[in-house]
């Protein structure tokens, strides 16, 4: 079940002696990858228990940016957080690729970004979505309208503090589902840290609860 208003996100535990632990958000994401293509994921007993060494998911809970979680011992305490994952398709001319992204889709570059799609509102130490959460059923995307490269490094530089919205050139989608199209041929998309090549459309279903987040008492 996704977080409730006025809850506690997630509850205090021990490590599992199942935890898998994942380098970074692209393994993290190959590993629920996995746990949904198989069908494994039908409870949330099933639900794969991931700790995550660095990542924006870290981030996001106060972890500083680029910090590295150097072991993880099972029986030791720690906070499990239920986190929604994302369903990508991705469509380039009349190929398809459909993956799966548990932080987030980057279309286009640093000094053009056009659509940025964030589970917890980080992208590295820029706070893109103040009120995104990697755990609410919805997924959270800034569109970026047309700037030029002076006002991207200016509303980066906002982002830092999360203070960029509301701004003219900008706008926030919201939602269980998304999509992406582009009217000026393909773009290049990242997603988790990974180059997926250019695309012309993306489309985005969020898989709720899809893994639980171990996050241990030396991180928090």
């Amino acid at each position: 079940m996704t977080i409730q208003k006025g809850r506690d996100w997630g509850e205090s535990a021990t490590v599992p002696f199942n935890v898998v632990v994942a380098n970074d958000e692209t393994g993290l994401a190959r590993v629920v990858a996995n746990a949904l293509q198989s069908g494994s994921v039908s409870t949330s007993v099933d639900v794969p228990r991931i700790a995550l060494r660095t990542g924006n998911l870290l981030t996001t809970l106060g972890i500083a940016s680029g910090s590295r979680l150097s072991s993880v011992c099972a029986g030791e305490p720690c906070r499990l957080l239920p986190c929604d994952a994302y369903e990508i398709t991705l469509t380039a001319g009349r190929r398809t690729v459909t993956t799966v992204a548990v932080s987030t889709v980057l279309v286009g570059s640093a000094v053009n970004p056009i659509w940025w799609l964030t589970s917890g509102g980080f992208v590295g130490g820029l706070n893109v979505a103040p009120n995104s959460h990697p755990n609410d059923g919805r997924a959270d995307a800034l569109v970026w309208g047309a700037v030029r490269l002076r006002d991207v490094l200016a509303i980066r530089r906002r982002m830092r503090l999360g203070s960029h919205l509301p701004h003219p050139a900008l706008e926030m989608q919201r939602g269980s589902t998304l999509r992406w199209q582009s009217s000026q041929g393909r773009r290049r998309v990242m997603i988790d840290g990974r180059n997926y090549g250019r695309a012309d459309a993306v489309s985005v279903t969020v898989r709720p609860d899809a893994f639980t987040l171990v996050v241990t008492a030396t991180q928090e």
